[in-house]
């Protein structure tokens, strides 16, 4: 799920326009890819960590493109 998940974000990083928004989707995207992959511990189990993961990742998948996502 976390690999799908990652993915689908790569993508709608990648169709950004805006060059703030594709800075800002880039550091959000890494974010992402570090949690999901972490292998010292598993980092979605601790509540702040869990919940920004879902947040960010929500944001990342809504920002405005000029293609769909999907």
């Amino acid at each position: 799920m976390v690999t799908n998940l990652t993915f689908l974000t790569g993508k709608s990083w990648q169709l950004l326009t805006d060059v703030r928004l594709t800075r800002f989707g880039i550091c959000i995207w890494v974010f992402i890819l570090f949690i999901s992959y972490n292998t010292l511990y598993y980092p979605l189990e601790v509540e702040p960590v869990g919940v920004y993961y879902w947040l960010l990742a929500g944001i990342l998948l809504n920002l405005p493109t000029e293609k769909p996502v999907f």
